[in-house]
């Protein structure tokens, strides 16, 4: 190839590249904007940064085997987008394996907003309990050691806070890190429910069977359970107020987890 000619290819191929980008900002613009008109019908009477990540997290979560590795490329780019948009502020991360756990929030999160590792779980539960604008990456609540936190929510002060999503959302048969914010979350929203309550004759599987509702326990400690129902419930369901009568003390939804 010729100098003239190579420098004319040169030039071809970066006006492409120029143009293709410039299809790449339009076509992200006109996500931002639909994505700004989803969290208005989302988060009404809700914490938008709590249903903002809960509503990412379903979809992210529904994606095919097939098209993964593209919606991950995707989310790495669009989701700290959202994360502007919504202005959060502080991400703050615990957990008993550092790096592991701070990884993890880096990949949910990405780099726009700032992180903060704190060594004692209740810091980051404190800190999300007073802000609206941060959330906090945990290890997930079934990793047993020093870093078990769920019990804390059952605290008074801790009650406005929700458990709202799980990271990796697929991948692994189990997730390596929750994601915590203060509430409160849509009525029924997501595919499951946390609930916590006291159950100290370990009724809960019984109670909720008459429902035809089957549970998974994510731990306890002592006569405290901490467990999933595969189905959205609304914080005054009747079910519930059935379950505590039941036997089923301090029954309450801490949570809701996408698909």
């Amino acid at each position: 190839m010729s100098k003239d000619n190579y420098a004319v290819s040169l030039d071809m191929l970066r006006s492409q590249l120029l143009a293709m980008e410039n299809a790449v900002d339009e076509a992200l613009q006109k996500r931002r904007q639909s994505a700004r008109q989803l969290r208005e019908l989302v988060t009404s009477d809700a914490n938008p940064a709590a249903m903002t990540i809960l509503t990412a997290l379903d979809t992210l979560a529904r994606t095919p085997e097939a098209a993964r590795t593209n919606a991950l490329r995707r989310w790495s780019t669009c989701f700290p987008d959202d994360m502007t948009d919504i202005g959060l502020r502080q991400v703050f991360v615990s957990g008993s394996e550092t790096i592991r756990i701070w990884d993890q929030a880096r990949a949910i999160f990405g780099h726009r907003v700032g992180m903060e590792l704190q060594a004692d779980p209740r810091e980051v539960l404190t800190a999300c309990q007073e802000n609206e604008d941060c959330v906090g990456v945990l290890g997930w609540m079934t990793h047993a050691g020093s870093g078990q936190w769920w019990p804390i929510l059952n605290e008074t002060r801790y009650h406005s806070l929700r458990i709202i999503g799980a990271w990796p959302v697929f991948g692994e048969d189990k997730p390596s890190a929750a994601v915590i914010a203060n509430g409160p979350i849509k009525a029924g929203v997501g595919k499951s429910t946390i609930l916590i309550a006291h159950d100290d004759h370990h009724k809960v599987d019984r109670i909720f069977a008459e429902h035809d509702l089957p549970v998974s326990e994510f731990g306890r400690a002592r006569s405290l359970v901490l467990f999933e129902i595969p189905a959205g419930f609304d914080e005054e369901d009747p079910r519930l107020d059935a379950a505590r009568k039941a036997g089923l003390d301090g029954l309450r939804v801490v949570g809701a987890l996408p698909l």
